[in-house]
């Protein structure tokens, strides 16, 4: 009986320093995608990301095709990353060279200045009633704060509705794309979560001085509710690109070190 004890302890053990040295793995990863992350990423634009065509050709292959999932993911909204060998044969064929492809909700464009993810036209949220706070589309975190200002959420005549721009609205819209291709910040925008009462554009939601008790906030898509100790700093890295707000601490560490710095 003291003999399988053991055993059964040892294997306990062994279970347990797999697991750290997974973890390990599993963080050195993430880092070295946040690195790349923050050396090749920038946001033109809102809803906009653009890649430098570096990362295509970077030595680190694996933290290349990890930090394009992760970036997909976030950029269509998905809790879920697109599985390791799409993901893999995506990057291959950025490395080729001109590419439009859709993967996880996310359109990527390769252009001579860049490669541009935005969200796809297809399956965005549907008109709906703000009935409090939520996480729209899996990008943005909206939150109405009632006692901030008077207006009307839930389904009553006049409330203010959350819906996407769209394309009519996108096109009457002033745009500073940072050099990118003005079709596509104009698509990104299309995307994006606007205000509308009464058959009527308002204006981003967020933006609508009318309804300043309206806050919206980018998330990181596949961290907004769930995020492992071993993802943070690949996670802050990503809300920094898209202007989220800062990931929480640890509350297994006193602080949690961030060795990069995403462009704006």
């Amino acid at each position: 009986a003291v003999l399988g004890e053991d055993r059964s302890g040892q294997r306990f053990a062994e279970a347990i320093g797999l697991a750290r040295r997974a973890a390990g793995e599993r963080e050195q990863l993430g880092r070295r995608a946040a690195a790349l992350i923050g050396e090749f990423a920038s946001r033109p634009a809102r809803g906009l990301i653009r890649l430098d065509p570096g990362l295509a050709e970077a030595d680190d292959t694996r933290a290349a095709v990890y930090a394009l999932r992760v970036l997909l993911a976030a950029t269509g909204g998905t809790a879920l990353l697109p599985d390791q060998a799409r993901g893999e044969a995506l990057f291959e064929q950025m490395r080729a060279g001109r590419l439009c492809a859709t993967l996880s909700r996310a359109v990527v464009d390769i252009r001579r200045n860049g490669i541009f993810l935005r969200r796809e036209s297809r399956d965005l949220p549907r008109s709906a009633p703000i009935a409090g706070t939520l996480l729209w589309d899996g990008r943005r975190r909206i939150t109405p704060d009632i006692e901030a200002g008077a207006i009307t959420l839930g389904d009553s005549s006049g409330a203010w509705l959350i819906a996407p721009l769209g394309a009519a609205a996108a096109a009457k819209t002033p745009i500073a794309g940072d050099g990118a291709p003005p079709s596509l910040v104009r698509a990104a925008l299309a995307a994006e979560p606007a205000l509308w009462r009464g058959g009527e554009c308002l204006g981003f939601a967020g933006d609508v001085a009318a309804a300043a008790a309206i806050a919206v906030s980018p998330a990181v898509a596949p961290f907004a509710r769930f995020l492992p100790c071993f993802d943070l700093v690949l996670a802050q890295a990503v809300a920094e690109l898209i202007g989220a707000p800062p990931v929480p601490a640890c509350p297994l560490a006193a602080t949690v070190p961030v060795d990069h710095g995403a462009k704006a």
